[in-house]
C-alpha cells in the first residue's frame, strides 16, 4: 500500500505545478544572497580569474558545464532567487570547491562557500524540489506575480480562446453614468454605452451578444415595478459600415437579448459596434452593498470600463475595483466574492470631475464616444465624477466590478 501511495504521489507531483509561497521566495533570496556573497571572492582567486570555462574544466578536472554555469557568480548585480536555477547544482558546486582544494587553494578561503552550499542543499530538501523543479516553480510564481509576466500569460489565454471560439475583440468598452435623486419617483437614472472595437468572427462562429443593463442592490435583482429599461439603440456614427444587423431575441420570456449578426461583414474583416441604452429604477431598498459589473464575454485585447456618478452619489461612497471569476453570483454575499477574486489584474483610476481625462490608449475615439453619450441624453458631464477599470488582455470569462462602499 505504501508503494502504491508513493507512486500516486509521484504522479501527482509530476503533473501538478508547485505553488511557492512568499516565505519560499524570501528563503530562496537569502540562500542566493549567501551563495553570491561567498562565491564572488572565489571567482577573483588566481586559480579561477581569467580562465575560460574550457580551461577551468581542465585545471580543476570537473565538467565543462559546471564551469560554464559557475560564471553566474561574476558581476555585481543583486542576487535574485533565479540565481539558484542558473548556477551549478549541489554536486556541481561541491565538485568545483573540491577541484580548487586539489590544486592548492587553502581550505579557509572556501569554508564560507561550503556552508552556503549546505544551506542551498537544505533549502531544496525542505521544499521538496530538485533544482530543475525549482526553476519551473519560480517561473510559475513570477508569471503570476510580476505584471509583465501576468500579461504574457493572459496573452496566451487570449490567443487560445480566440482560436477555439472563432471570435475576438480589439477592445471591450462599457461606459455607465448614474444620477441619484433620493425621494423622486425614479431615484436612479442610468445611461450606458456598450460595445466592441475590431470585432473579428468567422462565419461559423456564434453571433455576438450586446448585453443589456440590469440593476442589483444588496444581493437582490431590481425588477418588476422598480425597473424601467429602454431598448438598446445602435450608435451608428461609431459603428462600422455597412452596419451589422441587430437581432432582438427573447430569453426566458422576459429578457431581451440583442445579437450582432455579422452577415453583412466580409469574412474575417474586423468591425466596430456600439449601442446605447437608458434605464430608470425606483429602488425602494437600496442597501449597503453596491457593485457595478462588466463581464468579459469574449476574448479581448483590452478592456475599458468607465463609471460616472453624479457628484452627490460619488461623494457618498468610497470606490474600489475587483476582478472575479466569471459566473460569480451578483447576489452572493461578500465572502463568496472574495473566494473568486483574481488579485492584481487590473488598473483602477479616478478620472476626476467631468470627462477631460477620459481619453484611452486602447481606443482613439473613447473620449468622443463618452461625450456623445452625455450629449445625446442632455446630461452635463461636469456634474459627474469618473472612475475607470482598464486592463490589457483581460481574463476571458472574468467579471470586472467597481464597488461602492457607503461612507459612514
Amino acid at each position: 500500500m505504501s508503494n502504491q501511495l508513493a507512486i500516486k504521489k509521484g504522479i501527482i507531483s509530476t503533473f501538478m505545478p508547485v505553488i511557492l509561497t512568499e516565505r519560499h521566495i524570501s528563503d530562496a533570496t537569502k540562500v542566493a544572497e549567501r551563495l553570491h556573497k561567498e562565491f564572488v571572492p572565489i571567482m577573483q582567486l588566481p586559480a579561477v580569474k581569467g580562465f575560460r570555462a574550457s580551461q577551468l574544466a581542465i585545471r580543476l578536472d570537473i565538467g565543462r558545464m559546471t564551469c560554464q554555469r559557475i560564471v553566474k557568480f561574476e558581476g555585481d548585480s543583486p542576487p535574485t532567487p533565479e540565481l539558484l536555477t542558473q548556477i551549478p547544482g549541489i554536486s556541481g558546486l561541491r565538485e568545483f570547491l573540491t577541484g580548487l582544494r586539489n590544486i592548492g587553494t587553502p581550505s579557509e578561503k572556501l569554508i564560507g562557500a561550503d556552508t552556503a552550499v549546505d544551506d542551498f542543499s537544505n533549502f531544496l530538501t525542505n521544499i521538496g524540489l530538485s533544482q530543475t523543479k525549482l526553476a519551473t516553480a519560480l517561473s510559475l510564481h513570477f508569471e503570476s506575480t510580476d505584471p509583465k509576466q501576468r500579461l504574457a500569460r493572459r496573452k496566451k489565454l487570449f490567443e487560445a480562446t480566440s482560436s477555439v471560439l472563432g471570435q475576438s475583440m480589439g477592445t471591450t468598452i462599457s461606459i455607465l453614468a448614474f444620477k441619484f435623486n433620493p425621494g423622486a419617483d425614479t431615484n436612479f437614472e442610468q445611461i450606458a454605452t456598450r460595445g466592441y472595437t475590431n470585432i473579428s468572427v468567422s462565419h461559423s462562429a456564434m453571433p455576438i451578444r450586446l448585453p443589456i443593463n440590469a440593476a442589483f442592490s444588496d444581493y437582490r435583482k431590481v425588477e418588476g415595478s422598480e425597473a424601467a429599461r429602454e431598448p438598446q439603440e445602435l450608435i451608428k456614427e461609431f459603428c462600422s459600415t455597412p452596419l451589422p444587423s441587430i437581432d432582438t431575441r427573447m430569453i426566458k420570456e422576459k429578457n431581451l437579448a440583442h445579437i450582432i449578426d455579422p452577415e453583412n461583414i466580409p469574412n474575417g474583416e474586423p468591425f466596430d459596434c456600439f449601442a446605447m441604452q437608458c434605464s430608470k429604477w425606483n429602488v425602494t431598498n437600496l442597501g449597503k452593498h453596491k457593485a457595478l459589473w462588466l463581464y468579459i464575454d469574449y476574448p479581448s485585447r483590452s478592456c475599458t470600463f468607465d463609471v460616472y456618478l453624479q457628484k452627490n452619489l460619488a461623494d457618498a461612497h468610497r470606490m474600489s475595483a475587483d476582478c472575479h471569476l466569471w459566473g460569480t453570483s451578483l447576489l452572493a454575499p461578500p465572502e463568496d466574492l472574495w473566494m473568486t477574486r483574481f488579485t492584481g489584474q487590473l488598473g483602477f483610476t479616478e478620472l476626476g470631475q467631468g470627462i477631460s481625462k477620459s481619453d484611452s490608449t486602447h481606443y482613439k475615439r473613447h473620449k468622443e464616444l463618452t461625450l456623445n453619450m452625455f450629449k445625446k441624453n442632455n446630461w452635463n458631464p461636469a456634474e459627474f465624477a469618473g472612475f475607470r477599470c482598464e486592463i490589457e488582455m483581460p481574463i476571458w470569462r472574468s467579471g470586472i466590478c467597481i464597488n461602492l462602499d457607503q461612507r459612514t
